[in-house]
């Protein structure tokens, strides 16, 4: 599958959750994400599940909007928050869990 580049997705595009995606949070704060059509799932660590409830709350959302919180949440300097999150996006969007819409 080809991958669409880090400058197009934080400039260009927006991201929303498959509405046939399912969240489930683990007791130990980690989570896992299942595409009920597809039955790919992903599991999700502590940073994954802060994203994944950030996406769920802001649906859709530019994916660049998380940066300040996954600094500010984290402790981590933008350049680390951006490679984060680029690399999440990419990997749900592979899954069919996100996918990328035009920016209105």
């Amino acid at each position: 599958m080809h991958l669409i580049n880090n400058a197009s997705i934080f400039e260009a595009m927006r991201v929303e959750k498959s509405s046939r995606t399912v969240f489930t949070p683990l007791d130990d704060g980690t989570g896992v994400l299942l595409n009920v059509d597809t039955l790919f799932y992903y599991s999700l660590n502590r940073t994954a599940v802060f994203l994944w409830k950030e996406i769920e709350a802001r649906n859709p959302l530019a994916p660049d909007d998380l940066i300040p919180t996954l600094c500010e949440r984290f402790k981590v300097d933008q350049e680390a928050a951006h490679r984060e999150i680029t690399n999440f996006v990419e990997k749900l969007e592979e899954l069919k869990i996100l996918r990328a819409i035009s920016r209105a």
